[in-house]
């Protein structure tokens, strides 16, 4: 990295640590942007002459602020863009928002905002701050605080480390998802996803981010996925994760992927994928990470 954008990643890092009530450290920044402490000790005098870091600590400046919280907010409006507008996995969007985030001037943030509507998160529950640098209140705890037989709902799963985040993802759990703590072990949990059931080490559900459900609201045990329904077997959509974006998304609703609309499981590729299923009239094809995505309450016959 250059010396513009090891300083731009740690003014957004300082700013992190500033909203989630972190301390931060030399030793945090150099494990964050994996530098030699060397090199960190002359970045942060850098950035102290810069008059963007306070003397003597780690707080940041009202230049210091003002000039990380655009760039947060150029790195999470653009994963949001990547999120909604384009077909590219989740996987990549991190890594492509650290490289584009240092290119985005104030008035293609601007730009950017308006494209999308002001989103207040992007799609792994982060604020996004806005023009006048503004965030929401922080909400939630961690999903491991909670005990066995607790239901609440996700507001934020962490992207990092990548390795950890793909464990959520392959699971299908994003913001939003209602979930179930089904049993507890010494390191790790039993969850209750939409009918199916993971198991998951402290290290990844210390990743999610979660809050108690509204009054009145309980976890729904006749919510399940397509993907679930056997041959024969007929549901009524009750909606789509937010998992599925963009031209899919777009593309299923076109089918009639909707509320409401009953569907059959017609026919199974002799590999399990992908299934048939009879949907207003017409047989569709569809992949079990695709089936996965449309929630759905099975229909008794």
């Amino acid at each position: 990295m250059n010396e513009q954008t090891l300083i731009q990643h740690t003014l957004k890092f300082l700013a992190e640590c500033e909203y989630e009530g972190l301390s931060a450290s030399a030793e945090t920044i150099a494990g964050k942007l994996t530098l030699p402490p060397g090199q960190v000790d002359q970045l942060l005098q850098d950035l102290r002459e810069a008059e963007l870091l306070e003397v003597d600590c780690f707080e940041l400046t009202a230049s210091g602020r003002e000039y990380a919280l655009h760039v947060l907010q150029a790195h999470r409006l653009y994963e949001t863009y990547l999120a909604r507008k384009t077909g590219l996995p989740e996987s990549v969007w991190h890594k492509l928002a650290d490289e584009r985030e240092h290119a985005l001037s104030k008035d293609d943030v601007k730009k950017l905002a308006e494209e999308l509507g002001h989103p207040r998160f992007d799609p792994h529950g982060d604020p996004i701050p806005t023009s006048t640098g503004e965030m929401p209140v922080k909400r939630g705890k961690s999903l491991v605080e909670y005990p066995a037989n607790w239901a609440g709902r996700v507001v934020h799963i962490e992207d990092e480390p990548s390795n950890l985040y793909s464990r959520i993802a392959e699971a299908g759990i994003t913001t939003d998802t209602v979930l179930r703590i089904e049993r507890r072990n010494e390191n790790e949990m039993h969850i209750r996803v939409e009918g199916e059931a993971f198991i998951f080490h402290d290290t990844v559900a210390a990743q999610i981010t979660v809050v108690e459900l509204e009054a009145g609201e309980t976890y729904d045990d006749s919510v399940e996925r397509l993907s679930s329904l056997r041959i024969g077997e007929k549901a009524e959509i009750i909606g789509m994760s937010s998992l599925c974006r963009g031209l899919e998304r777009n593309r299923l609703l076109d089918l009639g992927v909707v509320p409401g609309t009953v569907t059959t499981a017609e026919l199974m590729n002799p590999s399990g994928s992908p299934v048939g299923y009879r949907l207003r009239g017409a047989c569709i094809a569809l992949r079990k990470q695709q089936a996965d995505h449309i929630r759905i309450r099975k229909v008794r016959q």
